[in-house]
């Protein structure tokens, strides 16, 4: 039996095989194990390939099956072999008390990542409240962009706010209702506004000022080293891979860099390159632009071509930097950009990507669904029919733009986004 660091999973369980079974020994295992791959069998058109190769004190063995169990306690057991001689261990992995404490232990904070990024998904109207501190750490840990959770949470509270008035808040006998309800949309468009123009996630006062005073008075040398490692971040340079023997390039950068991703040649340490392909993986801070460039044989000593360096001058970097900014907004907060005017849309479509049409249909859908609610609520309320005025303006408008952007693929604007970019702007 190895140990766990924690209680919650117990340790492998190391058990000879039983005579005729195709292993020498299993391993009982609470977790699947990263890297622990089972021998791939031969076919028509593969070669046999031998599993991980784990090594046990001074004895070298092959994974070769891998079962689930209903061993209580235990998810898989991995069946190993000795190790046969005609293949090459290419990579082997010690099977020690330590390491396997280590992997149990990653295994539980990978589980609890998982169970935090599932909480704030779902609960992403309240998670959205939470402190800007709080955010930004849950954005580090489960590398969500917690701009837009933040975002879509003060969408909801100030459409929340707005039905709350139409429906409640005309009484005269509720004026502590009436003032939460004006709160609640005065802060929530103010944290919008925020968020939009800063990129970075904000959430409500009633929560900040609590959670500020109780990290100033209980923890106040904790506070001063997250604020000093949020400031200290910044972009990591680019990294450049070379395969040995050809002209193939490939650049990785946190950064969207428009000469590596355009159409036209670019001169790089003296030679000519033309970029193959590119795309985007990952996300949040692991978030990584990768460009894929072969060389041609141009005479980059003729002809003008768009240069990149590595690293970048500081004036580049500062470009780069700004128009990665601009395309993160751009993308983060496209639901609200679907509703900007329809000249607004394009803009945006053709200098940052944004799917003018999709966002259209998107917004659109929204808006429909909330004035049809809405004028659910008025009849249930019996409200005035002015107050049905806004709500059936929306079903129409919203119908039109479904119809623009579903049928002829076209972006059309919202009379909401017209108001909208009277105070917020979209990215120059």
């Amino acid at each position: 039996m190895l140990a766990t660091p924690s209680d919650k999973l117990p340790g492998d369980r190391l058990q000879n095989a039983a005579p005729g079974e195709p292993v020498d020994m299993w391993i009982y295992s609470a977790f699947p194990k990263d890297h622990w791959v089972a021998r791939k069998a031969a076919d028509f058109t593969h070669v046999e390939h031998p599993g991980t190769a784990i090594k046990i004190e001074n004895n070298l063995y092959e994974i070769v099956t891998i079962q689930e169990t209903a061993e209580p306690g235990y998810q898989l057991r991995y069946g190993l072999k000795k190790w046969e001689p005609q293949h090459t261990a290419r990579h082997v992995i010690r099977y020690t008390p330590q390491t396997q404490a280590q992997s149990a232990a990653d295994y539980l904070e990978e589980a609890h990542t998982q169970a935090l990024r599932a909480r704030i998904l779902w609960l992403f109207p309240l998670a959205g409240l939470a402190p800007d501190t709080v955010q930004r750490a849950w954005e580090k840990r489960t590398t969500l962009n917690m701009a837009l959770v933040s975002a879509g949470s003060a969408m909801m509270f100030l459409g929340l706010a707005y039905t709350l008035h139409v429906t409640l808040g005309r009484s005269q006998e509720r004026p502590a209702l009436l003032a939460l309800i004006y709160y609640l949309a005065l802060e929530s468009f103010a944290r919008l506004l925020w968020i939009v123009t800063s990129g970075k996630p904000h959430g409500s006062l009633l929560l900040a000022l609590p959670y500020l005073l109780w990290e100033a008075v209980a923890q106040p040398e904790e506070r001063a080293r997250k604020k000093e490692e949020w400031l200290k971040f910044s972009f990591e340079g680019d990294e450049v891979m070379r395969r040995p023997g050809s002209g193939y390039l490939v650049i990785r950068s946190m950064l969207f860099d428009d000469i590596l991703a355009g159409t036209q040649p670019v001169r790089f340490e003296g030679a000519v390159y033309q970029t193959l392909h590119w795309h985007k993986e990952g996300k949040g801070l692991v978030r990584r632009w990768v460009y894929e460039l072969e060389k041609t044989i141009a005479d980059p000593s003729k002809g003008k071509y768009r240069e990149y360096t590595h690293p970048r001058s500081p004036e580049r970097q500062k470009a780069v930097e700004a128009y990665t900014h601009r395309l993160d907004l751009t993308q983060s907060f496209a639901l609200l950009w679907g509703a900007y005017p329809r000249r607004e849309q394009l803009r945006l479509e053709i200098k940052y990507q944004f799917a003018a049409a999709k966002f259209t249909a998107i917004t659109a859908g929204f808006l429909l669904a909330a004035a049809v609610l809405q004028i659910w609520a008025s009849v249930l309320w019996h409200t005035t029919v002015y107050a049905l005025v806004g709500p059936i303006y929306l079903v129409f408008e919203s119908l039109y733009r479904l119809y623009q952007s579903k049928v002829h693929g076209q972006p059309a604007g919202s009379l909401a986004g017209y108001v909208l970019g009277l105070f917020i702007h979209s990215p120059e």
